[in-house]
């Protein structure tokens, strides 16, 4: 069987205190049910009109950590959201393909649990997306059987995998997960940056 690749990751370990600390601010003054798809707090003032992003909060004026990492990227930030997955709940099965191939994408986990778990395949699927909440880990796990591969994201550490292929999430604990997603324009700064992350 041929082995496929996830593209999964792992970069420099940011400050967890201080990224709880902003994310305390951050869950004050925003509401992830105003975000995209009711689980979202996009923090800039403004920028693109990708769906995902809308509305802009400005709430990164209020978070001095979260402003730190935005502009320690030397490169255009087309998305700089915290995303929620509540406990006991999982994301439809889909890919990110909408972002386009100048677009990477990076997740730096700041509240987790044992129990949340990212679910990937090369598999393709009929429709283009599952509802919410349709499978769960050992679903989706059964579903791609054997082309599958289950992975878990380290809290304060930045990851990135592949969004370009069928994936989900799976928070099968009693806690909220949050994490923050952000999406960088590709450059040699951006490749530069990513030599220095680990192939997990």
């Amino acid at each position: 069987m041929r082995d496929f690749d996830t593209g999964w990751k792992i970069g420099p370990e940011y400050d967890l205190t201080r990224l709880k600390n902003d994310l305390f601010m951050a869950e004050t003054y925003g509401k992830y049910e105003d975000g995209a798809f009711g689980h979202a707090i996009s923090l800039p003032e403004s920028g693109n009109e990708h769906y995902n992003n809308q509305p802009y909060t400005g709430i990164i004026k209020k978070t001095p950590y979260f402003k730190e990492i935005y502009d320690s990227f030397k490169t255009e930030v087309t998305s700089f959201r915290l995303l929620r997955r509540k406990a006991g709940t999982s994301y439809g099965i889909h890919n990110d393909r909408d972002m386009g191939d100048d677009i990477v994408r990076f997740q730096i986990p700041i509240r987790t649990n044992n129990h949340c778990w990212f679910a990937i395949t090369d598999c393709e699927m009929e429709e283009e997306w599952t509802e919410e909440n349709s499978h769960t880990l050992r679903g989706f796990n059964k579903k791609f059987k054997p082309r599958f591969k289950n992975f878990k994201m380290v809290a304060g550490h930045i990851h990135t995998f592949n969004v370009k292929l069928n994936h989900s999430m799976f928070n099968e604990g009693n806690a909220d997960r949050v994490t923050l997603s952000i999406d960088l324009k590709k450059n040699q700064w951006v490749e530069k940056f990513l030599d220095t992350f680990v192939k997990k």
